[in-house]
């Protein structure tokens, strides 16, 4: 098991230290809070413009709050695949770090891009109506080859 450097904080991550555009300018916002897990809630447009600071802000926030995160997509008015792109990263370095990312509350307009990517069946839990099992979820991770990114309610 990988140790973080960083302890956790209460207060909110709301921008990496280096990006060089503000999340005003960009017109995404992120928010991280602790609760059981992290949890970033992300509003705005997810384009090719605002995914590299998405990457970012959540990559800072696997390495500050360790590699269980929950990503809450319900403020997302905008996705393409840049976006999508940020949580693949994210949930690789988390899976890296033995933890896992959980994309949740996807918007109409995130649950679009990730159906119409075939996403879906890597991307689990959100509409399924029975809970997967951990057994379930290593099993399907497992067989995609995928980097480990599950939906959840």
């Amino acid at each position: 098991m990988t140790e973080h450097a960083l302890k956790p904080s209460h207060s909110p991550l709301l921008m990496p230290p280096s990006a060089p555009p503000s999340s005003d300018e960009l017109g995404l916002h992120v928010e991280i809070r602790l609760d059981v897990r992290a949890v970033a809630e992300v509003s705005g447009d997810i384009d090719i413009a605002t995914a590299p600071w998405l990457r970012d802000t959540l990559l800072l926030a696997v390495q500050r709050y360790g590699p269980a995160i929950d990503v809450d997509l319900h403020g997302v008015t905008f996705m393409d695949c840049a976006g999508v792109n940020a949580l693949l990263a994210t949930a690789r370095r988390a899976r890296l770090g033995g933890g896992q990312v959980r994309v949740t509350r996807l918007s109409a307009q995130a649950r679009r891009v990730i159906t119409l990517l075939g996403l879906q069946n890597l991307l689990k839990g959100a509409d399924n109506p029975k809970p997967e099992t951990t057994a379930d979820r290593g099993q399907k991770a497992q067989a995609s080859g995928g980097p480990g990114i599950f939906v959840g309610p």
